[in-house]
């Protein structure tokens, strides 16, 4: 996120203020010239902050995301200059486009997905909040996935096909059929398996 972050933004728009991590040994070993600001949950925002989500974890990613918008966060979107975007995409707050990704016309994501390298979004179809798109990961054309849905490498969903929430698609997996929340689907063609709930 970081390097992408430099590619998007212009050194007189934004200047990368730092890290937020529980851990302060998180950086040691990387060539990055930005410090560790804190632990997000103790972090207090300041007025021109704006800050980026690059957590994959969706769990961890509502909690903190909810922590921080709390107190007032300001979340901003990323959009790798190599995406490609149609201009009748509807992109949500807090939204993370990475490197080589395709969100094709109407597609609408919603707040604080991310969708990785190579993954796709077919005309019309919509990604739900904290959602994550694995790289090559591909939503075809009306295919929807709700809020909190988990997309592996190279995971399928077919035109007009419906993941519920919080469900999971394993690596290499096609979803040919709508799902109910809660579910993992694994396999070609994909196996449901319902997952447990708090």
């Amino acid at each position: 996120m970081y390097h992408w972050a430099r590619d998007c933004f212009a050194a007189d728009q934004y200047r990368i203020k730092g890290f937020l991590s529980a851990k302060p040994t998180d950086l040691d070993g990387f060539e990055i010239k930005a410090p560790i600001l804190g632990d997000p949950l103790e972090y207090v925002p300041q007025a021109n902050d704006r800050f980026l989500f690059a957590i994959g974890l969706i769990d961890v990613k509502r909690r903190l995301i909810d922590a921080l918008v709390s107190k007032g966060a300001q979340f901003e979107r990323l959009i790798h200059p190599t995406a490609i975007v149609c201009n009748t995409a509807k992109l949500g707050t807090g939204v993370v486009i990475c490197p080589f990704v395709t969100v094709s016309d109407s597609v609408r994501v919603d707040d604080f997905a991310m969708l990785n390298f190579y993954a796709s979004c077919g005309h019309d179809a919509h990604v739900g909040a904290y959602s994550v798109l694995c790289p090559y990961a591909t939503l075809n054309g009306f295919a929807v996935i709700e809020e909190e849905v988990f997309m592996g490498t190279h995971s399928t969903v077919t035109p007009s096909r419906r993941v519920g929430h919080h469900s999971k698609i394993s690596a290499n997996s096609l979803v040919s059929q709508n799902t109910q929340p809660h579910t993992l689907v694994f396999g070609v063609p994909g196996q449901h398996k319902r997952l447990f709930t708090a």
